[in-house]
């Protein structure tokens, strides 16, 4: 309920601040939420009734797997690995995305098929068709590429000293 909540919530405020905010003055501000909580309610309930049953819960798992590879990664190295880049993480986030979307157009038969570029440009649904490769989840591709690049280009590039991080804490 309260995520349910939260999210009618930044709907509703999103549509009157971010999307008409030329039309609403500071004294309707309150009414404009109101009225885009109900129009995000309404669009849910039509969008619930309109799509399959596991459309929501696929796209969560697509939304979170890409989150994964994109960030897990830099974070875990941001924690426990002092010799960590900056290169290294920029490098990690953006192999965890790319390959994740590679291989949720090209690798994973479930996606690939529904999105179907990979049959306009290659003609199968597929770019590896031998089992279990169509069958393996983008996250296994994307997040040990992603763990590799870290790891690769944080070795290959010049760490940063704890003098200069020390500095660059103080001017904040």
């Amino acid at each position: 309920m309260s995520t349910l909540s939260s999210q009618f919530h930044v709907m509703g405020t999103s549509i009157a601040h971010d999307c008409l905010p030329n039309l609403v003055s500071k004294k309707n501000k309150i009414l404009f939420v109101k009225v885009g909580i109900v129009i995000g309610i309404i669009l849910s309930l039509i969008l619930g009734y309109k799509l399959p049953g596991s459309f929501i819960a696929r796209g969560t798992a697509i939304f979170f797997g890409i989150c994964a590879a994109s960030f897990l990664p830099t974070y875990f190295a941001a924690i426990y690995w002092k010799r960590a880049s900056k290169e290294g993480a920029i490098a990690s986030i953006i192999t965890g995305i790319i390959s994740s979307i590679f291989a949720l157009f090209f690798l994973h038969q479930k996606e690939a098929e529904t999105l179907g570029l990979c049959k306009f440009l290659f003609g199968k649904d597929v770019l590896i068709t031998k089992f279990p490769w169509p069958f393996v989840d983008p996250i296994l591709f994307s997040l040990l590429l992603a763990i590799i690049v870290l790891v690769i280009v944080s070795l290959m590039t010049k760490k940063i000293s704890d003098k200069h991080l020390t500095m660059c804490f103080k001017k904040v």
